[in-house]
């Protein structure tokens, strides 16, 4: 299982698409594909696929307001729909059965007959509270084949030219935050839908992450060797942000932000990009976290220039490979150019 994309739903899938060229840079993104009538079991979309890293971004504007994504975009506006996996096909329909056995609510397999994938969803009504998608590149038949919908969809897909360059530094596309009421319970859910156990645990007996935009939270980060992770987050105060909108929106879950990772040494330069842009930057500068040892620089967008998407972004860093030892950050260096002590003297240490 590989934590593969975040899919947000939108309005106006192609002014989106403008928007999130402008902010990544159309260097960090790989390919654009353009998808036009991609049905499942629920609804017909349109948008694109950015392959960006290490997670890619879909972007989806429903044509109904039936459907998943259709009723959340009348209900809650744009904004993060769903995380997407991808996994083996033996995988796939062996995390189907054990999903259907233990009773979480799965929706009938979908076959994609133009791209030879199956996709099925976890239902939002399931124990972790959102939804969630699983794929896979079929490569026999599907053992389940009785239980499929097969659809000769997409109508029509396409990798798109690019004709405007647009330059930025490093961005990695590379957290889905879930908010979570009940913490205790989400993180057993996360743990036992995932099948893997948090690797870096923030709060609990130290204290509490701040914000500084006026939340207080815990939280659990699950992380996949494409080195993308998961983080789940209960807000402590109830006057925060956070918890102000999960409480709105009446949920037990809900997707909450993304965090963006970017070149440390291009921290200011990007924030000036991106003001300058136009992007309605929510911090007067990049903030230096000096909590907990942390050091990185991070700084919001407001998601009115978003797309309804909260756009958190956090100077490289990473888990250090050897799970033996106490969770740590590690500063990526790696696109680097300009340095006083360059980072390889800890290479001999």
């Amino acid at each position: 299982m590989e934590l593969a994309s975040i899919n947000i739903v939108v309005k106006d899938a192609d002014a989106t698409l403008k928007t999130y060229l402008k902010l990544i840079g159309t260097n960090n993104i790989a390919e654009v594909i353009k998808l036009k009538g991609l049905k499942d079991d629920s609804e017909t979309v349109d948008g694109y696929w950015l392959k960006t890293r290490p997670l890619a971004m879909a972007i989806f504007t429903p044509r109904s307001t039936s459907g998943r994504m259709g009723d959340f975009l009348q209900k809650f506006g744009q904004g993060i729909h769903h995380i997407q996996f991808h996994m083996g096909q033996d995988e796939f329909e062996n995390t189907y059965e054990k999903y259907k056995n233990m009773g979480w609510p799965v929706s009938r397999p979908t076959y994609y007959g133009k791209l030879s994938e199956a996709v099925f969803w976890l239902e939002e009504s399931a124990p972790p509270g959102v939804p969630v998608k699983f794929a896979t590149k079929a490569y026999h038949t599907l053992k389940m084949w009785p239980e499929v919908i097969y659809l000769d969809t997409p109508q029509r897909f396409e990798a798109m030219e690019i004709k405007e360059q647009i330059i930025r530094p490093r961005v990695d596309i590379k957290t889905p935050v879930v908010s979570v009421q009940d913490f205790e319970k989400q993180t057993k859910v996360w743990a036992e839908l995932l099948s893997r156990e948090a690797r870096r645990k923030e709060g609990g007996d130290k204290p509490p992450v701040d914000d500084r935009r006026g939340n207080q939270f815990i939280a659990h980060m699950y992380e996949f060797a494409n080195d993308s992770k998961i983080s789940v987050y209960h807000a402590l105060n109830p006057e925060g942000s956070i918890r102000k909108t999960l409480f709105r929106r009446g949920k037990e879950s809900m997707y909450y932000d993304i965090i963006f990772h970017i070149q440390r040494d291009q921290t200011h330069e990007l924030w000036r990009q991106w003001e300058k842009a136009g992007f309605d930057m929510v911090d007067p500068k990049p903030l230096l976290n000096t909590g907990q040892g942390n050091g990185n620089y991070f700084f919001f967008i407001h998601p009115l220039s978003t797309h309804g998407v909260v756009c958190e972004f956090v100077s490289l860093w990473n888990f250090p490979r050897d799970k033996s030892c106490e969770p740590y950050m590690v500063f990526d260096w790696s696109d680097s150019k300009l340095f006083m002590v360059p980072p390889d003297v800890n290479e001999a240490h």
